[in-house]
């Protein structure tokens, strides 16, 4: 009995062992996905999301490369012909559309079957490499259209029944109508001085120079820029969303403590867009020159600190001074070509630079007539004047409770 019950013993300790050991081998094959997803390492962890899905999710990913006729950002608005049908496809499904930028064709189609997008919203060609696990859909360029996965036929069926070839002409006539307008700014057009004789730019002068300290500059230059955005109309909207005196984008807003409800009221934007500035003269703190860091805040408040920062680069590589506005603006014209807006040093592809060139050119101008003095030297504004702060690195001593934008 008792030799019976050593065998059994013996067999279960070998059963135990061979598992222990099964256990150990395998130990190699699991592996923990970010989102804590424990699979074996064979196993396709992926997510390929389904037309049905895509719809519960409520957003639309979509791959693209930056480029003019394909995606780019224009006053902080999103465009581009097919960037403007693609959007006009998720507000016809009823998401939101989001956008993956690739370098080239082949890591769209890779993250295409890799599942980081659910579209590929560039015409491509029906010939590339890997293209019979593709289906093709909406709009056709010659041998290319938008691509989607095999799996996710619906949506290509959905997408060929809603297309419509005039869609592309319709975006083309409003990019062309945006573009042409400087954005379209719906004001009224008051004048540039209230009382010259006296002295008074407008009637939000009081405003300028209450929040001038927060800007870290002359209150001048805010009365420059909010003429250069909205003519001193605090109705002002544009097509793109920017509201108010200022021109303020709802979420660069949001991202300092305004709410959305209050985004018209004139001393709100314009404290909030004195905070903004404030963290532009920050962010280029490394240029040394007063002036020059200037001339690279308005042509951020402008074009967005991405698209300045890539031209600062392609300044740098083609042997550029990228601390000068002169060298750099050269720069920011040419991200409207691929040979530069493609280089490996680009972070935020294609640019409409002629714009945010003009822009810094317009205020300066309009500044100097304000001021009374001519931008030169490391200085800019007069001291005496009201409110003048300087373009400081240093933290400003009055500190608005709604300033939440972390530098």
């Amino acid at each position: 009995m008792v030799s019976i019950l050593k065998q059994i013993f013996l067999f279960i300790a070998l059963l135990l062992l061979f598992a222990c050991n099964k256990n150990e081998d395998n130990l190699a094959k699991v592996i923990v996905a970010p989102w804590g997803i424990i699979a074996d390492e064979n196993c396709d962890t992926m997510e390929h999301y389904s037309l049905k899905e895509i719809l519960e999710s409520g957003e639309l990913i979509a791959l693209t490369i930056p480029g003019e006729d394909s995606y780019y950002t224009f006053r902080n608005a999103e465009m581009g012909v097919q960037y403007m049908v693609g959007a006009k496809l998720a507000e016809e499904l009823g998401v939101g559309l989001r956008v993956n930028e690739c370098l080239d064709t082949l890591e769209m189609v890779e993250k295409l079957k890799k599942g980081e997008g659910d579209i590929i919203l560039l015409p491509l060609s029906r010939n590339i490499e890997g293209a019979d696990s593709l289906v093709f859909c909406g709009p056709e360029e010659g041998n290319s259209q938008w691509a989607v996965m095999e799996y996710n036929k619906e949506l290509a069926d959905t997408i060929n029944k809603w297309f419509d070839p005039e869609m592309i002409a319709e975006a083309e006539k409003l990019e062309a109508n945006i573009l042409e307008n400087g954005g379209i700014v719906q004001c009224h057009v008051y004048a540039p001085y209230l009382d010259k004789e006296a002295g008074i730019i407008s009637e939000w002068d009081a405003l300028f120079k209450e929040y001038a300290g927060e800007a870290c500059a002359d209150w001048r230059l805010l009365a420059a820029i909010c003429y250069q955005e909205s003519c001193f109309d605090p109705k002002a909207r544009s097509w793109a969303g920017a509201c108010g005196l200022m021109q303020l984008m709802p979420a660069t807003a949001q991202t300092l403590g305004l709410e959305v409800a209050d985004i018209f009221d004139p001393e709100a934007n314009i404290q909030t867009a004195a905070q903004y500035l404030n963290h532009l003269i920050k962010l280029y703190r490394d240029v040394p020159e007063e002036v020059e860091r200037l001339n690279f805040v308005l042509a951020s408040y402008n074009g967005g600190p991405g698209h300045v920062r890539d031209a600062m680069a392609l300044a740098e590589k083609h042997g550029a001074d990228k601390f000068v506005w002169d060298d750099v603006s050269e720069y920011i014209l040419k991200l409207s070509n691929p040979a530069y807006y493609r280089d490996e040093v680009v972070k935020h592809g294609y640019m409409r630079g002629t714009e945010t060139h003009n822009y810094v050119s317009s205020v300066r101008q309009r500044y100097e007539e304000y001021s009374g003095q001519k931008l030169t030297g490391n200085h800019y504004g007069a001291p005496q004047a009201a409110g003048y702060a300087g373009v400081s690195t240093e933290p400003t001593r009055r500190v608005a409770k709604t300033n939440k934008f972390q530098i």
